[in-house]
């Protein structure tokens, strides 16, 4: 009885976030003053109840004016395409890509988001969008935004997802083996005796897949710079507590920030549900001298170790799963662009300049709306529902964000020196340094999330 209160209770407050103190200490006091090394980690929105935002605002089915001038409408940024030439993606951030180890046995691989409009139609709310769900892609998703500032549209299967129809799934996309890509380099390094090899530039890479990562570098001034590799799923299959599953939803967008300062990382973010944790780069595992991160098994919550990951429950009733499955390179195929966090303006960069920019301003949900009670496919336990909403998309998730972590700014952002199960390798008072952040932010509470200029208006 004393477990199931528990479970209740916890579940109940899956839409909070618990947050630690920010504790930083810099190792290299003479490199930066003590103020930049809080800056730099700490340059972030408290979870609210599910779909709380959704609750008010202006008739759904109502269109908006094509030419809103509340920053909502048809995005200017999106259509006014300014006049600058493409930008180089700094060659650091590639060095120090990330490498992500999907779950050997996942089920839901990464997704194409072009692929992914191919098989949704855009609803409000519960109710087809006819006129534009014909000819809907990545280069005018933006236009969905007509309809109350595209806030209440979701892209809704055509199918029915517990069919579990082949392109929810992305199997096609699973990373080909990186001693098949590159047989032909010299050098390999080993992880769990599968063979990583050492390409001819001396940089190190995994697999590549035929589904696009998303790269947004991010110029923050001050010499910081913020890579924000994003990794796309049309599905996530949600945990199981006593058998009961819940938070499966359409779409899902993961992310891995890396942070660098005049060059050099210095701290790596991984989301996790709806929060997330911070490292610094010393902190993590790496290839090279690439991060190593871990994609949970159905979740694809991005993990820093291999393992089974308790959250939010007591006694590890609910947790992710890790392993080193196969080893994604997202850098080996992937749309690249430069973010203006302070006009909200995306350009793709030099290394992929005709990536399309309008889907990135696209305001509604990549997937469905939570199905009503009398939907076969929904049942809720302890208030929490069995699908959810799909999520919004990368421009939501705090681009010109101050601290590493994702939140408000006022929030505390705790940043680990050491892997989960390590001591300390910075001098981090023990017990100290470890907790969530928060993470992925679509249910945020406030307008920090928002992107410049953002006004929803009633």
């Amino acid at each position: 009885m004393h477990v199931v209160v528990l479970v209740h209770l916890a579940l109940a407050s899956l839409s909070y976030s618990a947050f630690l103190p920010q504790i930083f200490q810099s190792r290299d006091h003479t490199a930066r003053p003590p103020q930049l090394s809080s800056w730099l980690a700490g340059w972030t929105c408290t979870c609210c109840k599910p779909w709380a935002r959704l609750q008010t605002g202006p008739n759904p089915f109502t269109k908006a004016k094509a030419n809103s001038n509340d920053g909502i409408g048809l995005n200017e940024n999106a259509s006014k395409k300014e006049s600058k030439p493409a930008e180089d993606i700094p060659k650091y951030v590639l060095d120090y890509a990330p490498l992500v180890h999907l779950f050997s046995g996942e089920k839901f691989w990464p997704c194409d988001i072009a692929e992914h409009l191919e098989h949704v139609t855009p609803y409000l709310n519960y109710t087809p969008i006819r006129a534009t769900s014909d000819n809907m892609n990545v280069t005018n998703l933006d236009k969905l935004n007509e309809y109350t500032h595209g806030r209440f549209v979701y892209l809704t299967s055509d199918d029915n997802v517990e069919e579990r129809p082949g392109w929810l799934g992305g199997e096609k996309n699973i990373p080909d083996d990186p001693e098949e890509l590159y047989s032909h380099n010299q050098g390999t390094y080993r992880v769990n005796q599968r063979p990583i090899s050492a390409h001819s530039d001396g940089q190190v890479h995994g697999g590549r897949s035929d589904a696009p990562a998303v790269l947004v570098v991010v110029n923050k001034g001050h010499g910081i710079v913020d890579a924000f590799w994003f990794f796309f799923y049309s599905y996530n299959l949600g945990n199981l507590v006593f058998n009961v599953r819940f938070g499966n939803h359409v779409g899902d967008w993961e992310h891995t920030l890396v942070r660098f300062h005049h060059g050099k990382p210095k701290f790596v973010f991984l989301s996790e549900h709806y929060f997330g944790q911070a490292y610094t780069y010393d902190a993590v595992e790496k290839i090279g001298k690439r991060p190593v991160v871990y994609s949970a098994v159905g979740t694809h919550a991005m993990y820093a170790t291999p393992g089974l990951h308790p959250y939010v429950l007591p006694l590890g009733l609910l947790h992710d799963q890790t392993d080193r499955g196969p080893l994604w390179d997202p850098a080996l195929n992937v749309l690249s662009y430069d973010y203006n966090h302070t006009s909200d303006v995306l350009h793709p960069s030099k290394l992929t300049p005709s990536a399309p920019t309008e889907w990135f301003y696209f305001n509604g949900h990549w997937g469905d709306r939570f199905y009503p009670l009398g939907d076969a496919r929904q049942y809720v336990f302890a208030g929490q529902y069995h699908y959810v909403n799909g999520p919004l998309g990368p421009r939501w998730k705090h681009l010109g964000r101050r601290k590493v972590c994702q939140g408000r700014y006022e929030d505390p952002c705790v940043v680990r020196q050491w892997l989960p199960g390590e001591k300390s390798v910075g001098g981090w008072p023990e017990g100290e340094g470890e907790g969530e952040g928060v993470g992925e932010g679509e249910d945020w509470n406030g307008d920090e999330r928002d992107p410049p200029g953002v006004e929803w208006g009633g």
